[in-house]
């Protein structure tokens, strides 16, 4: 028999209507991109150029081959194609490895800075033949492209994806062309239909995970106005998943003996009522699965970001100890 506990009591009286919610658009596309493109120039402006860097109006012919050659952006289909960005070019004698360590001093404090790539040969010297051991190849290697991303914090919740990318090139006369580029993504719009409405008064929380794993009660029914409210809020603000070209990876320090099982927020007017929608989520979930995933009757099923305050959200608003992940 599962175990059942209420938390509060009461309707969210004050509360707007379901076609008043419906009334409240999401920020338009155009308005995205305008804000991802003006946060682009605006990350480009953290680095002023260093004494000895002159503009470029253009890229060498053989530069642009070798600026091309490496790239950095590690971007999914879906965000290429919401991707902004702003370029600029300079020529400069400072060397690659002073290049990026003045870039990155030009930027937050909280800026991460990604692994350094590059791209080049490796000269062997005249001997025998037969294989090069490692340590040959890389001591005979020749960079000719560089590149590093400087990833920032997004400055707007419209954004998924904010930084500054630095590419250089080898040129001629012991010169280096340096691209600097800001990028920014922006959030894919939730469908409207995915959007919980004020008319939810109750939510209810049920778990399978064994008895021996100390989540708590296997059904909570939050019945209080401002917990709902807040944890309604919480979900539609969670952005819909969009990197579908690449494979969602398991944790890899996962504890392998953890008792799996799966949680479902049941959203509806009153406990006991129709459901007006459902959120599923699996902790400690590989693949796809993991993803919490949002269902209204009558519309397909749609994934959304793995959103770390939600599991804590509901554990404190519930009373739950579900894993976080």
């Amino acid at each position: 028999m599962l175990a059942t506990v209420l938390v509060g009591g009461g309707a969210a009286g004050a509360m707007t209507t379901r076609g008043e919610a419906e009334d409240i658009q999401p920020t338009p596309t155009s308005m995205r991109a305008q804000v991802a493109l003006q946060a682009a120039e605006s990350a480009l402006g953290l680095v002023k150029p260093a004494r000895g860097w002159t503009r470029l109006a253009s890229v060498p012919a053989r530069e642009r081959r070798l600026l091309g050659s490496v790239d950095s952006g590690n971007l999914s289909r879906e965000e290429t194609a919401k991707l902004e960005t702003r370029t600029t070019l300079w020529v400069t004698r400072s060397t690659p490895r002073a290049i990026l360590a003045y870039v990155h001093s030009r930027l937050p404090r909280d800026t991460k800075a990604q692994g350094e790539e590059s791209s080049g040969t490796s000269h062997t010297r005249p001997g025998p033949p037969g294989p090069n051991t490692s340590a040959e190849v890389e001591r005979n290697y020749r960079p000719d492209s560089w590149s590093q991303e400087f990833t920032l914090r997004p400055a707007s919740d419209v954004l998924r994806h904010e930084a500054v990318v630095v590419s250089i090139a080898r040129a001629t006369d012991g010169r280096f062309v340096i691209r600097l580029e800001g990028r920014a993504v922006w959030l894919g719009i939730r469908p409207g239909y995915s959007l919980l409405g004020a008319n939810i008064h109750t939510i209810t929380v049920t778990n399978t995970f064994p008895v021996t794993r100390n989540v708590g009660p296997s059904t909570v029914v939050i019945a209080n106005a401002s917990l709902v409210h807040a944890l309604v809020t919480l979900v539609n603000s969670i952005p819909p998943f969009e990197d579908k070209g690449a494979a969602f990876s398991c944790p890899s320090e996962k504890p392998q003996a953890e008792p799996r099982g799966v949680f479902v927020l049941t959203f509806a007017e009153q406990a006991g009522a129709t459901p007006l929608a459902t959120l599923e989520g699996q902790p400690y979930a590989c693949g796809d699965s993991f993803l919490p995933t949002i269902t209204v009757p009558g519309h397909p099923p749609l994934e959304l970001e793995v959103e770390p305050a939600l599991v804590t959200t509901i554990n404190s608003i519930a009373g739950l100890r579900l894993p976080s992940g």
